[in-house]
């Protein structure tokens, strides 16, 4: 079939989305703690529940035993994700959290080669963003309390760190976010939690809506496509929209050819 020119302007125009990130695992917490997306069902650790469509987490504990999910397989960002970059994105509400209180943590833990989300360095109320090899970048204080958000922080094969909170992209200090941290492909594995740090830091108290792992790295626009969507839809990959389109154009041109 020799291509049309609206084949043509399509397939131009999907063609620059060829590399764009593909969703890896997605918790929606409808009742449970499924990944719709990569299967890796989320493991409770302490008092959490899914209550409401909500990963509820309210801990009377800190460390590890916080309220907190876990993962039946190791999510291994590094290994997997690591030729490819990694977006985490999650639709969170923060029910003022205390000192040092993650919205997610991955690495080693303890040992200084993480990423982490800390919901407040301290008790200064400035959020920070800790990631292996570059500066650890408070970024000003943290968004209002008990009011749902959306954050989105990617990370570069390369380690660079980008992040954006509803919509708006993030300048931390120092120097600033859009630092160079060690290649992704070195983060360690032996941590990984939602909600909870492996120091004896406060748990995080709040829930979460939707949290995301995409490999790659999303664009701006895309996040604030993705913010527009809401936690509750997943916009569709540039691969399917193609798909999609080739098989509208078909059915066209079969009905136009009897």
């Amino acid at each position: 079939m020799r291509a049309t020119p609206l084949l043509t302007l399509l397939v131009s125009a999907f063609a620059g989305f060829a590399s764009a990130a593909t969703l890896a695992n997605r918790w929606s917490f409808n009742g449970d703690t499924s990944d719709s997306v990569g299967g890796n069902t989320g493991v409770l650790v302490g008092g959490a529940s899914v209550t409401g469509g909500q990963l509820a987490l309210a801990p009377t504990t800190t460390g590890p035993s916080a309220d907190s999910m876990g993962f039946t397989s190791t999510l291994d960002i590094g290994g997997t994700h690591g030729a490819s970059g990694v977006t985490f994105e999650a639709w969170y509400t923060d029910a003022n959290s205390g000192a040092w209180s993650k919205l997610f943590s991955f690495g080693n833990g303890t040992g200084g080669s993480n990423i982490i989300f800390n919901l407040q360095q301290g008790g200064s109320g400035q959020g920070r963003i800790q990631y292996q090899g570059m500066p650890e970048s408070n970024f000003g204080s943290r968004p209002a309390l008990d009011v749902e958000h959306h954050l989105a922080l990617s990370i570069s094969s390369d380690g660079l760190v980008n992040a954006w909170i509803d919509g708006t992209q993030i300048q931390a200090s120092p120097p600033n976010l859009t630092g160079d941290g060690n290649d992704l492909a070195t983060l360690p594995n032996s941590w990984e939690r939602i909600g909870a740090s492996n120091w004896g830091d406060a748990g995080m108290t709040g829930s979460v809506n939707e949290f995301r792992i995409w490999s790659g790295e999303l664009t701006g626009a895309e996040v604030a496509a993705n913010l527009a969507a809401g936690p509750d839809t997943v916009i569709p990959e540039p691969g399917s929209m193609i798909m999609l389109v080739f098989g509208s154009l078909l059915m066209l041109r079969r009905r136009r050819s009897r």
